[in-house]
């Protein structure tokens, strides 16, 4: 499939496809977490070579796929930091992948945190959800992240960019490679200067060109 005939995902799109998924195909949110975990967890391992890990995880969903990543990565024997900018509400999918991950420190998100230079920083701050402008604590980590100067992998896209726009909101990081889920993103064709490499991840959902014809949404 040539990049013009590429399917892209809006930020709607992502949402109705994920729903499916879970209302219709009846497969858990957390059976979709893990699977986008692992797609980006064997991207991790082929970027990180030997050396230590940075996983940064937001609150939310996002920051779910960062904890079962962390996870995975901790069981391939990798030296597995975390850095939570906030917690998961209880509950959710998010909360469930935090509570497993065992044996890897978890460290608040504080402006100032020194961990050296890792070989690699996951970048599971914010998804395709994000439509408004960062400030306090989140924009300080992603500038927090640009400053290790490490390689980074993007999950999903780069935290603090728009999904549909491709602009940052007011800045985003700026990925080595990021791991985007089922389908490449609208604002994407603009936001080269930030996603770096973009590999598309499957979740195990449906075909998504085959998806996108069944609504309609492509002829």
């Amino acid at each position: 499939m040539s990049d013009a005939d590429a399917i892209v995902f809006s930020r709607t799109d992502a949402v109705r496809y994920d729903r499916h998924c879970m209302q219709e195909l009846r497969v858990p949110g957390i059976a979709l977490m893990e699977r986008a975990a692992r797609g980006c967890a064997d991207l991790a391992l082929a970027m990180a070579g030997a050396g230590a890990v940075v996983v940064a995880c937001g609150p939310g969903q996002n920051g779910g796929d960062g904890y079962a990543i962390a996870r995975m990565l901790h069981q391939a024997g990798h030296a597995v930091t975390v850095v939570a900018l906030g917690v998961p509400r209880a509950g959710t999918d998010a909360a469930a992948m935090r509570a497993q991950l065992s044996g890897v420190r978890i460290l608040p998100f504080v402006r100032g945190l020194d961990l050296g230079r890792p070989a690699l920083v996951v970048d599971a701050l914010f998804g395709t959800g994000l439509d408004r402008p960062l400030d306090g604590e989140a924009l300080e980590a992603v500038r927090w992240i640009n400053g290790l100067g490490a390689p980074v992998l993007s999950v999903d896209l780069p935290s603090g960019l728009d999904c549909d726009l491709g602009v940052p909101l007011p800045e985003c990081v700026r990925a080595t490679v990021t791991a985007t889920m089922v389908a490449q993103k609208l604002g994407f064709k603009r936001a080269a200067d930030w996603t770096g490499r973009i590999e598309v991840v499957p979740i195990g959902g449906p075909d998504p060109d085959e998806w996108t014809r069944a609504l309609g949404l492509r002829g």
